[in-house]
C-alpha cells in the first residue's frame, strides 16, 4: 500500500520538474528573440555603415600601391565625417593577353569595370636604376579589345624618365583615363615606347622589362586603378 505522504511527495517533485521546464523554455525563447533582435540591429548598422564609409574593396593581401590608396581614403573620410557618398575604387592586376594579341603589351581584363568610373591610372613599379644620369622619353600607348576587335589609340601620355632616380613612391603612375571612353570595354593593353636623347627609337619591350616589375603574381606587379572621380595623385 502506498502512503498518502509518498503520493504527495511524488506530486511535488513532478510539479517542480514541470515548473523548471517551463522557466527554461521561457528563457530559451527570450534568448532566441534577443538573438534575432541583435541580428536585425547589426544588419541595420552594417547597412548604414556601408552607405557612409569609403566603398573600396579591401583585399586580404592588397597591392602595396592599393594600401596607400586605402590609407589616403581613410584619412579623407576621417577629415570629412559628413560625406556619405563614398569614393568607389577598383583595381585590376595584369593578365594574359587575348588570343592573337600582339606581344610586348601589358594586359588587363576590365570586363567587370563599374560603368560609373571616370578616372584610371596605370601603376608600374620601377625596379632598376642606371648608375649614370641618363634620361629617356617614354610615350604610353594603349589598345582596347571589345567583342574581339583590337583598337589602338594615339599616345596617351609622353614624359621624360630620369633613369638614375626613382619616384618617391617607387612607382611610375600614368593617367590613362582616356581608355574608359571605349564602350563596351573588355580588355585593355598598354605599351611603353622610348626614344633616347638623340631621338632614336629604343627597343621598347626589352627596356620595359628592364625598368619595371612585370611578373604577374609578384607583390608589385602592374596595376590598373580606376576611380569614380579623377585619380587621387597620392
Amino acid at each position: 500500500m502506498v502512503h498518502r505522504g509518498q503520493r504527495l511527495g511524488s506530486l511535488d517533485v513532478t510539479l517542480v520538474f514541470l515548473l523548471v521546464c517551463s522557466v527554461t523554455g521561457f528563457l530559451l525563447m527570450d534568448e532566441r528573440r534577443d538573438a534575432e533582435d541583435d541580428q536585425e540591429l547589426n544588419k541595420a548598422i552594417l547597412e548604414m555603415l556601408h552607405i557612409k564609409k569609403v566603398s573600396a574593396n579591401h583585399q586580404a593581401k592588397p597591392h602595396p600601391y592599393m594600401r596607400r590608396i586605402y590609407q589616403h581614403l581613410d584619412s579623407l573620410e576621417a577629415e570629412d565625417l559628413g560625406r556619405s557618398d563614398g569614393t568607389l575604387v577598383q583595381s585590376f592586376r595584369s593578365v594574359d593577353g587575348p588570343p592573337h594579341a600582339p606581344q610586348g603589351w601589358i594586359w588587363f581584363n576590365v570586363s567587370s569595370v563599374n560603368p560609373s568610373m571616370l578616372g584610371a591610372e596605370l601603376v608600374l613599379f620601377r625596379k632598376t636604376l642606371h648608375p649614370d644620369p641618363l634620361s629617356v622619353t617614354v610615350a604610353l600607348h594603349s589598345v582596347t579589345a571589345s567583342r574581339g576587335t583590337l583598337s589602338e589609340s594615339p599616345a596617351l601620355e609622353e614624359r621624360q624618365l630620369t633613369l638614375d632616380q626613382r619616384p618617391s613612391s617607387g612607382y611610375d603612375v600614368f593617367d590613362v583615363s582616356a581608355v574608359l571612353a571605349a564602350k563596351p570595354l573588355d580588355v585593355v593593353g598598354f605599351q611603353l615606347r622610348y626614344t633616347d636623347e638623340s631621338g632614336s627609337l629604343v627597343l621598347h619591350e626589352v627596356l620595359t622589362q628592364s625598368l619595371y616589375c612585370l611578373n604577374r603574381g609578384s607583390l608589385s606587379e602592374p596595376l590598373l586603378v580606376l576611380y569614380q572621380a579623377h585619380p587621387l595623385q597620392i
